[in-house]
C-alpha cells in the first residue's frame, strides 16, 4: 500500500474514533465549583467546597475521588461508583448525583459529610485574568 493511502486510512480511523468517544469528552452538567452556601463558594478553605472536574473527578477538602461506571438516569441524574482517598483512608462510595429544577446539584450517598443527602449551590468562580 502506498504512503498516501496508509496515512489517509489513519487519518480516516482516528475521525471515526474521535467522533465515537466525543460524547465522552464533553462536559458534564455537574463539572465544576460547588458549595454548601454562597458564603462557602468565596472562602477557598471551606470544607463545604467541591469541585468536579472531567467528569470524573471529585475533590472536597481532604477528600478526592475518581468516578467509574457512571450511568445515566433520567435528564439531569447520574448513578455512579467513586473510588475515594482521603485523611489517609481508601473507600468506595455509591452516590447518586443529580441537577434539581433549581439549579442546585443534590448527591445522596455522597462520600463525605454527615446526612446520607448534600446540596450544593454552583460557585460562580472569577476568571483570573
Amino acid at each position: 500500500m502506498r504512503a498516501a493511502t496508509q496515512v489517509a486510512m489513519i487519518l480516516s480511523l482516528g475521525a471515526a474514533l474521535a467522533g465515537e468517544c466525543a460524547s465522552a469528552w464533553a462536559a458534564q452538567p455537574y463539572e465544576g465549583f460547588w458549595a454548601s452556601t454562597h458564603k462557602d463558594c468565596r472562602d477557598q478553605d471551606s470544607a463545604n467546597r467541591m469541585s468536579i472536574e472531567g467528569g470524573n473527578r471529585f475533590y472536597w477538602y481532604e477528600t478526592r475521588c475518581r468516578a467509574s461506571q457512571i450511568t445515566p438516569e433520567g435528564k439531569l441524574g447520574w448513578t455512579m461508583k467513586l473510588a475515594c482517598e482521603g485523611e489517609g483512608e481508601k473507600y468506595r462510595s455509591n452516590p447518586r448525583v443529580s441537577i434539581a429544577a433549581d439549579g442546585k446539584l443534590v448527591m445522596d450517598n455522597g462520600p463525605v459529610g454527615q446526612a446520607k443527602r448534600q446540596t450544593y449551590v454552583r460557585c460562580e468562580i472569577a476568571k483570573k485574568r
